[in-house]
């Protein structure tokens, strides 16, 4: 998910960037058992590292957002366009596209996306994970010191999980759709889209959270597991099945008002954009006359 918001997962995480510090921390393997839960990691990393602690690794995708946004809705419009050239998925619901369009695309969105977000993720994981000054300066230097030791592959660490957990952009934009049209006008606005996209928020997290959870042990510890099912068998053996939803409250507790920020941010720009388009029209048009 924009965590769109970190990114946006992608689901966007710059918004409320304290909440994704905790929930990578309790995901980590090195330092889950150091907390009771989600408000003692809140409290000690606050006590220990100040409240820059919450904020750290954050210069990595808060110089992203805009770009992993502008590329999550960039690519779901293009590929929604590409089914209705196609007739792929058609429906007769009045030039509007199917649920089955929409989920499509919003995958396939989560997908391109991917390789955008690993090595951002990848390089927010490292250095949130550090409780305590190291030589990563930054995200720059984590990733050149990723390739130094593992090259390209290094900076892709997590590419699998990572996908996994961007499908859920397919779940994204179908809620965000279902609560649309059950408002019984497409082009929502105000309270509407703040809960649409809200709601649409938290069910992408909950539909693949346990692929974000592997994908921060595998990211936390480069070359530690064979691959992401070895990851997935060894928590399970160690931690139990719980450890799949490790971190699900923070993540919950900013994904509202996150996406809810992000659908009310896109649908004011584009009604910008496309008042402006009229306008222009209407001038150039008069100028022929």
């Amino acid at each position: 998910m924009l965590d769109i918001d970190e990114i946006p997962s992608q689901h966007t995480e710059s918004t409320f960037p304290c909440f994704v510090a905790v929930k990578v921390r309790l995901q980590s393997q090195k330092s889950a058992s150091k907390y009771k839960g989600t408000w003692d990691c809140f409290a000690s990393t606050v006590r220990q590292e100040k409240v820059f602690g919450l904020y750290k690794g954050m210069a990595s995708p808060a110089a992203g957002v805009a770009v992993v946004n502008a590329l999550v809705f960039g690519s779901f419009d293009w590929l929604i366009k590409i089914q209705e050239r196609h007739g792929i998925n058609i429906s007769g619901n009045g030039g509007q596209p199917s649920l089955s369009q929409i989920m499509t695309a919003g995958m396939g969105a989560g997908v391109i996306t991917s390789f955008v977000t690993c090595p951002m993720e990848l390089a927010k994981v490292q250095l949130q994970n550090q409780t305590h000054s190291t030589a990563m300066k930054g995200p720059i230097d984590c990733l050149t010191q990723l390739f130094e030791r593992r090259g390209i592959r290094g900076c892709f660490t997590g590419m699998t999980p990572t996908i996994l957990r961007e499908l859920s952009f397919g779940p994204y934009f179908v809620t965000y759709e279902c609560i649309s049209r059950a408002s019984g006008d497409h082009a929502v606005t105000g309270p509407k889209v703040i809960l649409a996209g809200g709601v649409a928020g938290m069910i992408a997290w909950c539909s693949t959270y346990p692929a974000d959870v592997i994908k921060t042990r595998i990211q936390s510890s480069p070359g530690e597991y064979r691959n992401m099912l070895d990851c997935a068998r060894i928590c399970y053996q160690s931690e139990g099945i719980g450890i799949m939803f490790r971190g699900l409250l923070p993540t919950l507790l900013r994904a509202f008002p996150s996406n809810a920020a992000t659908f009310v941010a896109y649908t004011w720009t584009m009604k910008l954009l496309t008042e402006d388009s009229k306008t222009l029209d209407q001038k150039n048009t008069a100028a022929m006359i």
